[in-house]
């Protein structure tokens, strides 16, 4: 026998485990309840997902590591990605979104752009303090060298999926949280990543450049 229902106007896992809770003592023994659909999906994506997300983060680091021959330097651009994180965690508080799968995918999205980001600026800092300059003035000289790639990245996102964020009509259900995670995580980068990558940098970076990889900022 099948059984069909939706949810509205709450997030799907906890409709599911109170329904689950409300059968369990009525399924007499030799039968035995299966729950599919969108709700069988969503726990199969978070099962990939929470093999993928901590590999793909392994990898970055290990890429950044052997780019930059810092461990320090991959652990400061790795910060990018909980800031622009949390910029997508208040975007779903903010406009009441539950966290779905399509949610899970917008902050995967980011990843690239929150590394890149953080590689440009600490890149450029790097080049800037293997030419001699003091930390002070390698901060301020490389922040406004990368404000205008960085800002625009961010508002190219921005614009783009605004449009999917706000919209109401039938069928943005899978998109909507998506836009809402990268709309959020953008602005977060707007005002986060030009203040974090050299308050970070600050104070760490009197130490001497490895000159090898001051390349990296082209």
């Amino acid at each position: 026998m099948t059984l069909k229902f939706s949810v509205r106007d709450r997030d799907l896992t906890s409709a599911v485990s109170a329904a689950q809770a409300k059968v369990r003592g009525l399924i007499p023994k030799g039968y035995r309840a299966e729950w599919s659909g969108e709700f069988q999906q969503m726990k199969e994506g978070e099962r990939r997902l929470m093999v993928i997300i901590p590999l793909s983060l392994t990898l970055i680091f290990i890429l950044l590591y052997l780019a930059f021959r810092s461990v320090i330097d991959a652990i400061v651009v790795l910060c990018n990605v909980l800031a622009l994180s949390l910029g997508g965690i208040w975007a779903l508080l903010l406009t009441h979104t539950n966290f779905s799968i399509a949610a899970a995918v917008g902050f995967t999205s980011i990843f690239g752009v929150a590394i890149m980001d953080g590689l440009l600026l600490v890149a450029s800092f790097n080049q800037i303090r293997a030419e001699g300059l003091p930390v002070r003035e390698a901060i301020l000289k490389g922040a406004e060298w990368r404000i205008r790639p960085v800002m625009m990245t961010a508002l190219t996102a921005i614009f783009g999926l605004l449009p999917a964020a706000v919209s109401t009509k039938i069928g943005v259900q899978s998109q909507k949280p998506l836009a809402i995670v990268v709309v959020g995580s953008m602005i977060a980068t707007l005002l986060l990543t030009r203040y974090l990558m050299p308050v970070l940098y600050s104070l760490y970076g009197h130490r001497e450049p490895n000159p090898d990889v001051t390349h990296l900022a082209h």
